[in-house]
């Protein structure tokens, strides 16, 4: 079976648009192949016969050069939006980092300045600024216990600490300025930060107004 080649229609920038039987892709025209003898000699592609029904178009070379102008200028304008889109990405990765760094060196500034506060077994009744909470989960005998450690800071920001089995304070949130009333438990150090720990402790929120 030899190829056959109509022609459809011109478009107006020249192209030509035609259809026919041409020799198939898959078998080379032989219609099958021994390397496929286990799953059925001939190509299933063009059923044995060597050619396939195909449509194509044949442009003009001035016209295709056309198309390619367009298709490299897409692709240059795609290009150029990668690139911008990367230098966003690492512009913003940069200031993360930077605002990670600068956060560093104020949480280790902060611990530098914090002192011990009064002595082991006095009263603390002070003005101070509630800085974050943590906690952990501890076995008490057989029960499983969360202890919230929550962190004030003095007017001097002095690290206070408070270990206690109730649940959070309620209302009051990280920057709030509190009265806070205890007694110093121990004189402590961790993550080269000195820390004074409390018990026995009453919050009280200082309202915006006062």
């Amino acid at each position: 079976m030899t190829e056959t080649k109509t022609l459809i229609k011109i478009d107006r920038n020249g192209s030509k648009h035609y259809e026919g039987m041409v020799t198939c892709d898959r078998c080379g025209g032989r219609g099958g192949s021994d390397a496929w003898e286990y799953t059925g000699y001939t190509c299933y592609k063009c059923g044995g016969t060597g050619r396939v029904y195909k449509k194509w178009i044949e442009r003009t070379p001035e016209y295709q050069a056309k198309l390619d102008a367009k298709r490299l200028a897409r692709l240059e304008k795609e290009i150029a939006k990668n690139e911008e889109l990367r230098k966003e990405r690492e512009a913003r990765e940069e200031t993360r980092r930077l605002a990670e760094e600068q956060e560093k060196a104020r949480i280790r500034e902060q611990k530098a300045k914090s002192q011990h506060v009064g002595n082991v077994g006095e009263k603390l009744d002070i003005e101070a600024t509630y800085d974050h909470r943590a906690y952990y989960t501890a076995h008490i005998g057989w029960m499983e216990q969360t202890i919230y450690i929550h962190t004030f800071r003095d007017i001097d920001g002095n690290a206070l600490i408070w270990k206690t089995s109730s649940t959070s304070l309620v209302g009051i949130v990280d920057g709030d300025k509190v009265k806070l009333r205890g007694t110093i438990k121990e004189h402590s150090e961790y993550n080269d930060e000195k820390q004074t720990a409390l018990t026995r402790c009453k919050v009280e929120k200082i309202s915006d107004e006062g």
